[in-house]
């Protein structure tokens, strides 16, 4: 579409970091060339490690999410500055990793990175970073974070870091009944080692009880790179070091996390292996096709009018959350920048029919003479949500998990 230009080769770069290293990270980044951050706020969570304190809720330190737009030939080194300005080498300090995108479209006059899209080769070294990598939304009722935090944290997840989104679809055509169905929800996530992916997927899984109706959508997505310092627990300091440190000094010393694994597999006579790939295909928790994420960047009083267009092409769920849209460009009274919202649109959907969902809202946006539009795609590995079960007469009853959510 003429009205929309495509970008390749960009990635989504996104940093949790305590509100008092956002502002020196956004002007590193700034000075790097980059014209605009999103910005929500968010809480990280923490459990007391004395055993009478377990039982009390949860602590909720005041984090920030920071979202970026940024070429993959200049990841690591956006990376370097975000870890450098937010001191990502201290303990719980934060976290930053970037996952690809598909295909960019993006109207001309919406702020992208100086070169965004320009064929440069990856010459930035690597600082170390790991390419092993999961990222883990869940979206839940509120109600539901602290039981799923605890078993995901239980699994070997870091502090999930926790915002508030609005749920969409569903409860949209479920006309009066739609007060049965909160709209406010929580997006829970988590960065986790590929080896302890599937665990935390299925603790979470249990806890939220997320194969029952109406209890909650979960997804994987691949992580390119990324560096994870989140804390988990607070207490009283009884030993040199905590056991997020131990395990990662063991992954230096083996070498590799397949150590790590909890699937082990009986070879027979008495012998096991772990780590080898030889555990089969998960049929628990099974996906019946590949599924993408969208997501879709415009204004407030545009988001409904996108939405529909999106949900009228096929996308059958979808959540939406407000970011402060912090630009390069923008005025600055009195030591503060004044930034307007940016309206989020994501939706999870099967690969097959994301690009027909983009065109149908790219062609509304057209129409509607909509300016400052984003949208792009990405890579879902793993959904579990619950998908009514349907019953063939010559075969027994199965069931797949698809992605709707809200």
């Amino acid at each position: 579409m003429s009205h929309f230009e495509v970008l390749h080769k960009v990635s989504l770069v996104a940093a949790i970091l305590p509100p008092a290293t956002v502002k020196p990270v956004i002007e590193r980044l700034f000075a790097s060339g980059e014209r605009n951050a999103f910005v929500t706020n968010a809480r990280g969570t923490l459990i007391r490690t004395e055993w009478i304190q377990r039982f009390l809720p949860v602590i909720s330190p005041e984090k920030e999410l920071l979202r970026f737009l940024v070429p993959d030939a200049q990841v690591d080194s956006v990376i370097r500055e975000i870890s450098d300005a937010g001191g990502l080498r201290y303990p719980g300090s934060g976290a930053v990793y970037s996952v690809p995108c598909d295909d960019l479209y993006h109207t001309p006059d919406f702020p992208i990175w100086e070169g965004l899209g320009a064929e440069e080769p990856g010459t930035d070294a690597s600082i170390g970073l790991r390419e092993n990598l999961a990222a883990i939304s869940c979206i839940l009722q509120p109600e539901q974070t602290e039981a799923v935090s605890r078993a995901a944290m239980q699994a070997g997840a870091h502090g999930p870091v926790v915002y508030y989104c609005e749920g969409r679809g569903l409860r949209d055509r479920l006309g009066w009944l739609r007060i049965t169905k909160k709209r406010t929800k929580e997006v829970m996530t988590v960065i986790v080692d590929n080896a302890d992916a599937d665990a935390v997927v299925e603790a979470m899984t249990v806890a939220g009880r997320l194969t029952m109706p109406g209890r909650g959508f979960l997804y994987r997505m691949p992580v390119q790179k990324g560096i994870v310092n989140l804390p988990s627990t607070v207490g009283s300091r009884h030993y040199a070091a905590d056991m997020q440190q131990v395990i990662a000094a063991l992954d230096g010393l083996v070498g590799h996390t397949d150590w790590r694994r909890q699937q082990v597999v009986r070879l027979g006579s008495g012998a096991h292996a772990a780590g080898l790939g030889l555990e089969g295909e998960d049929t628990a928790l099974g996906q019946s096709e590949p599924q993408t994420r969208l997501t879709i960047i415009s204004s407030g009083t545009h988001m409904p009018t996108l939405l529909e267009a999106a949900t009228a092409a096929g996308a059958t769920g979808a959540n939406t959350l407000s970011a402060r849209f912090v630009e390069a460009e923008s005025k600055v009274a009195m030591g503060r920048r004044l930034n307007r919202e940016r309206a989020w649109i994501q939706s999870v959907v099967p690969t097959e029919q994301a690009e027909s969902v983009m065109q149908a809202v790219m062609a509304v946006a057209e129409e509607q003479e909509i300016t400052e539009v984003c949208l792009f795609g990405q890579p879902v590995t793993r959904v579990v949500t619950y998908h009514a079960q349907t019953v063939d007469s010559a075969a027994p009853t199965a069931r797949s998990y698809r992605g709707v959510s809200g």
